[in-house]
């Protein structure tokens, strides 16, 4: 998933050095693409581990509302990487996190050229927790994975460098609360920092 990613990103990347003619029409209203990636942040159930590298991408579709402002919906996977780190007389285990979202974005054009953009973004998601474990007493290994309910905010400042391509740097945040399947605690609450390439059309 990860190379994909990646290959999107350059392919958003390419679109950066096409001709505004070639840009599509967006007087009434886009559709937009982005790839992601940057650090996470996170506190896991059990301990607080150090930044991790995250990814993602998102699509949806944008109404302009006037000159300077649009507004519609936003869906998209983020990967987290891992989000806790437990080791003790009993064994270790690992979490790792990813997400699927579904909200609302407002993005909003300023300057005189009307070329820097402001986006706030929110709306529900939906974790999964992948659990790699050990045991000592009795000695066992194994995995797991489960979803739970979440939120995330999010927001970015950029600017349009085509008609149709921009460049951003987005801050989210995602929280989620509940338990595992094994009956342990699996709260998630992390910040998410990086760059965002976006092209619409």
């Amino acid at each position: 998933m990860k190379s994909i990613v990646l290959r999107l990103m350059l392919v958003l990347a390419a679109f950066a050095i096409v001709p505004d003619a070639m840009a599509a029409d967006t007087s009434g209203g886009s559709i937009f693409l982005d790839a992601k990636e940057g650090k996470t942040f996170a506190k896991g159930s059990s301990s607080t581990v150090g930044s991790q590298a995250s990814w993602g991408a998102d699509g949806g579709y944008l109404w302009k509302l006037d000159d300077q402002r649009s507004a519609g919906f936003e869906f998209g996977y983020t990967h987290f990487g891992k989000v806790s780190d437990f080791s003790g007389n009993s064994g270790r285990e690992q979490i790792s996190a990813s997400a699927l979202s579904l909200g609302g974005h407002f993005q909003y054009l300023f300057g005189d050229d009307r070329a820097w953009i402001f986006q706030v973004r929110g709306g529900l998601a939906s974790v999964e927790f992948d659990d790699d474990f050990t045991t000592n007493f009795p000695s066992s290994s194994g995995t797991d994975s489960w979803r739970q309910p979440g939120i995330y905010l999010g927001l970015g400042i950029g600017r349009e460098l085509t008609q149709g391509f921009s460049l951003l740097l987005a801050y989210s945040h995602y929280s989620s609360n509940g338990n595992s399947n094994r009956g342990g605690e699996a709260d998630l609450s992390l910040n998410c920092l990086g760059l965002v390439a976006e092209y619409r059309f």
